[in-house]
């Protein structure tokens, strides 16, 4: 992993400031990318590790830590780049409660961002799962795939801020067929779990994460439910058990999937101690309505990722919701490279020749 594979020797200092705001997949790329055109960088995270989901969601065996680590020490060694963790950035509007904030314990402000910097690049990612809305969810047992994965990645760098859940000899049901879900089931076995169930309303054929990740499952010794919904989860102060209604595939939606249809009165029951709701995440962006977020998703832009603040950018899952690191890795770049553009234009009073140019997928080498 090396996010300044466009130089192989930094360049020297073209004398303009950037902070990045977020470390994950997004951020350190854009940050890379800018160290490589001369830029001072500082990267604010809330997080105790740079590195984002990569290192506080996605289970060891699927990225490595070692190597993320060194990919950033690599970037504050070589570039200079000052990485200020532990530290969340607060606009004028509230801010949401999102995974990862026992982590803060500076705040500053996006104002004194941008007055100090040459410009700003948010790339907070999501933090925020959706949440099951179902009879029993609130019971003591169920969580998010955010709420299951991030205490038992982060409780290395402070037990004393983790509630880790108990795992080791509990049977375990995974709601979703993402790679959230996938990711789930990998870090349930790797703790010992008795036994890890994956529940699915469609067939494996039609699963997010793909037909190969979820025969790799079963491999590990997860078992995958399929045509299966979740009616309720039952207990008396706890989860006990779950319900599942059967399903049937039909004519397929909007986005070609096949949608899935519940068999009137046929049910079955699990018994489980933990259920996770590995249904997806949510972007909760910070100052949303401030920077006008909305109208950047829509392209309705005077600057290819430039928010309605100027100076201001935005790239990475933040932007487009949940994706894979590949894509978020992309949006980082293109924003990084659309405001080294602006910078430089706007110094030499050319804004009006500025023309879109996107990065070749061939160019990323991460």
């Amino acid at each position: 992993m090396n996010f300044t594979f466009l130089c192989n020797t930094p360049p020297a200092k073209n004398n303009r400031k950037v902070a990045v705001i977020g470390a994950g997949p997004s951020g350190l790329a854009a940050t890379g990318y800018l160290a490589c055109m001369g830029y001072q960088v500082e990267v604010y995270d809330k997080l105790p590790r740079a590195g984002g989901l990569m290192v506080f969601g996605i289970p060891a065996h699927r990225i490595s830590r070692e190597k993320i680590e060194q990919a950033v020490d690599d970037l504050k060694k070589r570039s200079k780049v000052k990485f200020h963790l532990r530290t969340k950035i607060c606009g004028s509007e509230p801010m949401h409660n999102e995974a990862g904030d026992d982590f803060v314990l500076n705040y500053k402000s996006l104002g004194g961002r941008m007055e100090d910097n040459d410009a700003v690049l948010i790339c907070t990612g999501t933090w925020k799962s959706r949440r099951l809305n179902i009879p029993g969810s609130n019971l003591q047992g169920v969580y998010s795939g955010l709420e299951f994965l991030f205490p038992v990645r982060a409780a290395r760098y402070d037990m004393a801020r983790m509630k880790v859940p108990t795992i080791k000899g509990r049977k375990v049901a995974v709601i979703g067929a993402g790679f959230t879900a996938v990711d789930v089931v990998h870090a349930a076995l790797a703790e010992g779990a008795d036994e890890v169930s994956l529940i699915y309303r469609r067939t494996r054929n039609e699963a997010p994460c793909g037909l190969h990740e979820m025969n790799i499952l079963e491999k590990t010794g997860a078992r995958c439910l399929e045509l299966v919904s979740p009616l309720r989860i039952l207990g008396k102060d706890r989860v006990e058990e779950i319900q599942l209604a059967r399903c049937r595939l039909a004519e397929p939606d909007e986005s070609g999937r096949c949608r899935s249809l519940v068999c009137d009165g046929e049910t079955l029951k699990l018994k489980v101690d933990l259920v996770v709701a590995a249904i997806g995440e949510t972007a909760m962006p910070p100052f949303a309505h401030d920077l006008g977020l909305e109208n950047v998703r829509k392209g309705q832009v005077r600057w290819l990722q430039m928010t309605a603040m100027e100076s201001v950018f935005v790239a990475g899952d933040v932007l487009t919701g949940p994706s894979r690191i590949g894509s978020a890795v992309y949006s980082g770049l293109k924003a990084a490279k659309s405001l080294d553009q602006w910078i430089s234009l706007k110094e030499q009073g050319r804004l009006q020749e500025y023309r879109e140019e996107f990065i070749r997928q061939e160019d990323l080498r991460l």
